[in-house]
């Protein structure tokens, strides 16, 4: 499933020929049932046939439309930051598709609890009973039972804006869904400034009430495996060929990352989004690096890291969250909302 999933991913891109495009085209019907069922379940939330719950906390959610690639984790790792600066006991709440997100989400915001739970609702009941003052959700903005407070959703520049669903393309609700959004940010690693500026001008149509903001997730810092920057960094790319190994939804991203800063050749090496690192991936990778060094996303380093004494020298490439433009007013709604000075009408 986890192949057919990477495969069905390709052929979003055009990446698969002939038998890709035939397979999308087939796809349509589905789409279409898709389509109608997205349409269908919001409006039931829009006339209050399906009930909302309310939290004791506020509540700022971190989603998107498309299926992962936006930079949700170092968003939602730099808003936990921003809380803890303000004062306040954030805790995340996901649902833990894998257990890299948990393990980074921990590493990254140590002092924050990270709560799994598949029902959101329940995930911000138990943020609550553990002592938070605020929940941030992680991937919350199609997940409409539980109430939030702030709706921010994350568009990247290098999906575009396209308008295919699921399973057709990787979108979950079309750009008209940006309607309830009370936030829209454009995240970019490779994409242009002006690339950016103009998905965001596209989306404005569509969310003329919201506040919109522009972020470049670029280069950090290269660190060991361990990704303590304070131990072991490095401010240039290691010298000489390398492979990067990755195992997130949108690889491409990372691998154009790595090969605007390496100064050798690089080969990609791409595993399914929260592939689970086994001894026998371990062997693949040692005989396809061939004596080069590895590089990884802070994600899989998480995971890679129970291998380190197999592996080659493996470097970690840190993102950093720069906001282009809209940090103020964005972080102006959220502390109305968490502080209680003016308590938003936001919708469902």
């Amino acid at each position: 499933m986890r192949s057919l999933h990477g495969w069905l991913r390709q052929s979003w891109d055009g990446q698969n020929g002939l038998l890709g495009r035939l397979t999308i085209g087939l796809l349509l019907p589905t789409e279409w049932l898709y389509r109608g069922a997205v349409v269908l379940r919001n409006r039931c939330y829009d006339l209050g046939i399906f009930s909302q719950s309310e939290s004791g906390i506020p509540v700022v959610s971190i989603g998107n439309l498309a299926v992962g690639g936006t930079g949700k984790t170092p968003v939602a790792s730099w808003l936990l930051t921003r809380l803890i600066t303000m004062g306040h006991r954030p805790a995340l709440v996901t649902r833990g598709y894998g257990v890299d997100e948990i393990l980074l989400y921990e590493a990254r915001n140590p002092s924050v609890p990270v709560v799994a739970q598949k029902s959101k609702v329940r995930g911000v009941a138990q943020a609550a009973r553990e002592g938070a003052d605020v929940a941030v959700l992680d991937d919350g903005f199609q997940h409409r039972a539980a109430k939030r407070d702030v709706d921010i959703v994350l568009l990247a520049a290098e999906q575009g804006s396209a308008r295919t669903l699921l399973p057709r393309g990787r979108f979950r609700e079309p750009l008209s869904a940006l309607s309830r959004a009370d936030a829209i940010v454009v995240t970019r690693k490779v994409a242009t400034r002006e690339e950016a500026c103009a998905l965001g001008a596209l989306a404005s149509g569509e969310a003329p009430q919201a506040v919109f903001g522009q972020i470049h997730l670029r280069e950090d810092v290269w660190t060991g495996l361990e990704g303590d920057p304070l131990v072991e960094a490095y401010n240039e790319p290691p010298a000489g060929d390398l492979l990067a190994v990755s195992s997130i939804a949108e690889p491409d991203g990372f691998h154009e990352m790595v090969r605007s800063q390496a100064r050798g050749v690089v080969e990609c090496m791409a595993f399914p989004d929260h592939h689970p690192f086994s001894h026998k991936d371990i062997c693949r990778i040692v005989e396809r690096a061939a004596g080069r060094s590895v590089v990884t996303t802070e994600k899989d380093a998480v995971k890679l890291r129970t291998f380190s004494r197999e592996l080659p020298k493996t470097y970690v490439l840190r993102l950093q969250v720069v906001w282009d433009y809209g940090e103020d007013a964005v972080m102006a709604l959220i502390r109305r909302a968490v502080e209680g000075d003016i308590h938003p009408d936001t919708n469902p």
